[in-house]
C-alpha cells in the first residue's frame, strides 16, 4: 500500500488515537509472528483502516478459529523502536493477523513494480526476500490472491496500452481492494466484539470504556448476514482502492511527465477542466465509500473508522489536488450527519465543516 490512508489526527480523541495506534503496533507485531522480522519493513498505516473495519464487524469475542478462542486482547509494552514508554498493542485478533498477511503479498507486488518498472535494486532485493512469503500467503488465501494476481496483471497491459481513461485504469486496482476487504475467511455473527484488557493502566481503561458494547442497545434482529457483510465490506474496499489509484496518480503526475513514466492523468492534464474531473471522481469515490459504511452499522472502532473515511481521505484529497469546488467539503460533512436508515435525527445535529462525527 501507498500511506495515503490516513486518519484527521487533530480530530480524534486522546483514546481513539491510542486505539489506533494499538492496531498498527498489533499488525507489526503480528507480521512479526507470522513472517519475521524482514517484512516488518514494509509495515504501513494504510492496513489499520482494513485491520479496524474487519474487527468491527466481525465477533471475534466468541472466537473465529482455534487460535482466536478469547477475542481481542489490548497489552502494554514496549517495543525496539519505543523502548521508553509503553504502548498499547492489540493482540489475539483475526482482523488483524489478516491485515498483516495481505499487507506482505502487496508489498512484494510492490516490489515487483518498482524493478518490472524502474529496475529499482530495491525492488529486486524485495522480490527476492518476499518471494517464499508471497507463495505462503497464495497458499493461505488462493481465492483473494488469486484476484489480487489477475488485477495486478490487467493493471500492466493497460500500462503498456498507455490507457489515459482515469477510471478505466483505476478498476484493476478498485477490484484488487475490493477483494482484500471482502476476502478475510473470518466467521460471523454479531457485528461488534468487546475488547479485553490486561496489565491495565488508565489509557487502556479508556480504550476499554470506549470500546465497551452496550449490549442493552443492540439491535440483533437487524444484524445483516454473512453475504450482505462481505458485500458491504467490497464496496468500500471498491471505493477506497479506486480513490488510493487516483490520488497516488494525481500526486506522482509531475515526477513521471519528467521522467516519461505512465500515468493515467497524462491525456487530460491540459484539458482546462482538469482538476474539477478529478476532484469529482475523488470525492465520489469518497461519498459511495461512506454509504457502505453506514450501512454496517458499526459500534466498535466507529469514531476513528468515520473519522479515516470522513475526514482523513478527505483531508490528503484537499493538501494533494485542492479543491475547487467549495461545497465538497461541506457535501462530506452533510454525509456524515445523516441518520442512520429507520433512526430520527437529533435535535440542533446539524454538522459544521471540519466537525468530527460523533
Amino acid at each position: 500500500m501507498l500511506g495515503y490512508i490516513t486518519p484527521d489526527k487533530p480530530e480524534l480523541k486522546v483514546r481513539e488515537y491510542e486505539m489506533y495506534s494499538a492496531y498498527y503496533c498489533g499488525i507489526c507485531k503480528a507480521i512479526k509472528r507470522r513472517h519475521g522480522e524482514i517484512p516488518r519493513l514494509v509495515l504501513s498505516y494504510d492496513s489499520v483502516l482494513l485491520a479496524m473495519i474487519l474487527s468491527a464487524v466481525y465477533d471475534l469475542e466468541k472466537g473465529v478459529a482455534e487460535n482466536y478462542p478469547a477475542g481481542p486482547t489490548v497489552k502494554l509494552e514496549r517495543c525496539i523502536i519505543h523502548p521508553v514508554k509503553k504502548r498499547a498493542i492489540v493482540y489475539n485478533d483475526a482482523a488483524i493477523d489478516y491485515a498483516a498477511d495481505m499487507l506482505v503479498a502487496l508489498a512484494y507486488y510492490k516490489f515487483k513494480d518498482d524493478w518490472t518498472d524502474e529496475k529499482k535494486v530495491l525492488g529486486a532485493l524485495g522480490i527476492a526476500a518476499f518471494n517464499n512469503l508471497h507463495r505462503k500467503i497464495t497458499g493461505m488465501y488462493p481465492e483473494t490472491c488469486g484476484i489480487i494476481n489477475k488485477s495486478i496483471a490487467k493493471l500492466s497491459e493497460l500500462e503498456k496500452e498507455n490507457c489515459q481513461s482515469m477510471d478505466e485504469a483505476a478498476e484493476p486496482f478498485a477490484q484488487l481492494m475490493k477483494a482484500v476487504f471482502s476476502g478475510a475467511p473470518l466467521k460471523t455473527g454479531l457485528r461488534i466484539a468487546t475488547v479485553k484488557t490486561e496489565d491495565a493502566e488508565s489509557t487502556v481503561e479508556d480504550i476499554k470504556a470506549e470500546e465497551q458494547l452496550n449490549e442493552d442497545d443492540a439491535k440483533t434482529d437487524e444484524h445483516l448476514n454473512e453475504a450482505e457483510l462481505k458485500s458491504l465490506l467490497g464496496e468500500i474496499g471498491y471505493n477506497v482502492g479506486k480513490w488510493v489509484y487516483l490520488i497516488d496518480a494525481v500526486d506522482d503526475l509531475e515526477k513521471d511527465l519528467e521522467k516519461n513514466r505512465y500515468n493515467s492523468l497524462k491525456g487530460i492534464k491540459d484539458d482546462e477542466n482538469y482538476k474539477s474531473r478529478v476532484e469529482f471522481s475523488l470525492i465520489c469515490t469518497l461519498e459511495n465509500a461512506s454509504l457502505a459504511l453506514k450501512k454496517l452499522k458499526l459500534e466498535k472502532n466507529k469514531g476513528i473508522i468515520e473519522n479515516i473515511i470522513y475526514s482523513g481521505l478527505f483531508r490528503k484529497t484537499e493538501s494533494i489536488v485542492g479543491l475547487v469546488n467549495s461545497e465538497d467539503e461541506k457535501n462530506i460533512d452533510d454525509e456524515k450527519s445523516k441518520p442512520e436508515p429507520g433512526s430520527e435525527p437529533k435535535p440542533g445535529s446539524e454538522s459544521k465543516p471540519g466537525s468530527k462525527p460523533e
